[in-house]
């Protein structure tokens, strides 16, 4: 595991809390040192201050791109201003932007990235688009998924998603931390 590196655990809500996720997302940038990352499904803000924290710290000009919906999503969903505000708190406002667009928009003209973080109520399906349409570049794409845990929460099987175990073998990725809920990188 890289060192702490003036990691700040965010004081923001999300499920990735709980477990600290943050600092595995922040170590992911420090080590691959992207200058452009792409976020989506920014929600609250929290996986994005760990990101931005990071951008900071490689100290490389980069960017955070926070891609959301917004108040259009029809499920867990926060505001544009909420997000700032977070971000504004831990003083990364200099380089993080945001912006509305649907992910399957996205998809059908990215921008470029050298690190994406999808976190988009991801199943299978979101995986296999991003497999399919991005992931033959030479960037990282890093998503909230993978585990037998993350397959089972309530949503998932609720809506009869399509598990990540099914496509196994088509994506090539990694789970880079155990705790719940995992997170991946491909």
């Amino acid at each position: 595991m890289i060192g702490n590196h003036n990691y700040i655990n965010p004081d923001i809500e999300s499920s990735y809390k709980k477990n600290n996720i943050g600092k595995t997302i922040y170590d992911v940038v420090i080590k691959y040192k992207p200058k452009t990352v792409v976020e989506f499904g920014t929600l609250y803000g929290y996986s994005a201050v760990a990101i931005a924290q990071a951008l900071q710290k490689n100290n490389n000009k980069s960017e955070l791109i926070c891609y959301d919906l917004w108040e259009d999503y029809k499920y867990k969903h926060s505001n544009v201003n909420i997000a700032k505000q977070n971000i504004e708190k831990y003083g990364l406002s200099d380089i993080v932007t945001f912006k509305k667009i649907n992910y399957y928009d996205w998809l059908k003209a990215p921008t470029h990235f050298d690190l994406l973080h999808i976190d988009i109520s991801n199943d299978g399906n979101v995986i296999l688009d991003a497999f399919y349409h991005l992931s033959k570049n030479d960037n990282i794409i890093m998503f909230e998924g993978g585990s037998i845990e993350r397959d089972n929460i309530k949503w998932m099987k609720l809506y009869d998603k399509l598990h990540m175990n099914v496509i196994k073998s088509i994506v090539k990725y990694r789970i880079i931390n155990n705790n719940f809920p995992s997170i991946s990188i491909m």
